[in-house]
């Protein structure tokens, strides 16, 4: 019966974060919720047509349009450790996550394209990401939200809320004429037992590989299909 009511609570705690501002990655004014997209925003290019691209390189994962971000947001990673040089590792490990996700895609996710190092020719599409939000998790809170009455610790969650938000486009690998910009912002999973939240970043981490395996779908997306968002509550643990 506890177990039932922390998932009921964690459910209703879990859900879509609320959009970012813009970071000036991809042109904000002319981007509209998309009802087959699972981003907050996105543009398509009426001239796009991704049925012309076989091959798809990964550019390296920008970080130089992050929001700004007060001490609080930064939290223990801020204040423990070097918050630039972690940013740099996620960049490294989300561009990893989207190479990988286009090699070996989702169980029941179809993709027609071919990874490769750099951006030639006029079958290639480009992906281009940057990371413009990151914000880890709070150990403490955590650690606090455990040590009180059954149920009563997802009080502490909208404090101990980890959130990433991300702009990014697919270009032409020969032109660079933009063929879709999104932008997007999600948070953690709710979960009935978060181990996940005794660390920084996992619960980041996690967002970027649903992200990886959207990305994928969009790319491959056909007429009339939809590309589901990534859902706001799991079973597991980390």
């Amino acid at each position: 019966m506890r177990i039932f009511l922390v998932a009921l609570l964690a459910l209703a705690v879990g859900c879509k974060a609320k959009a970012a501002k813009p970071a000036g990655f991809v042109k904000h004014e002319r981007m509209t919720k998309e009802k087959d997209l699972p981003f907050h925003f996105s543009w398509r290019n009426p001239n796009g047509d991704f049925a012309r691209y076989s091959k798809v390189y990964v550019a390296p994962v920008d970080t130089a349009h992050m929001l700004k971000m007060d001490w609080y947001k930064r939290g223990e990673a801020g204040a423990a450790g070097d918050f630039s040089r972690d940013l740099a590792q996620i960049a490294i490990k989300a561009r990893e996550m989207m190479v990988e996700a286009f090699k070996k895609p989702a169980k029941g996710v179809a993709n027609r394209f071919t990874v490769v190092d750099k951006p030639t020719g006029a079958d290639t599409l480009i992906l281009e990401l940057a990371i413009v939000e990151i914000v880890p998790s709070k150990a403490s809170l955590e650690a606090a939200s455990w040590a009180m009455p059954t149920g009563t610790g997802v009080l502490l969650s909208p404090l101990n809320t980890s959130t990433a938000a991300m702009e990014g486009r697919y270009k032409d690998g020969k032109t660079g004429t933009e063929l879709l910009t999104f932008a997007d912002r999600e948070g953690e999973k709710a979960r009935p037992i978060d181990l996940a939240g005794f660390t920084w970043y996992t619960h980041a981490k996690g967002i970027m590989k649903d992200w990886a395996n959207q990305l994928v779908q969009v790319a491959n997306q056909k007429p009339g299909e939809t590309v589901k968002d990534s859902k706001v509550f799991t079973l597991k643990p980390w």
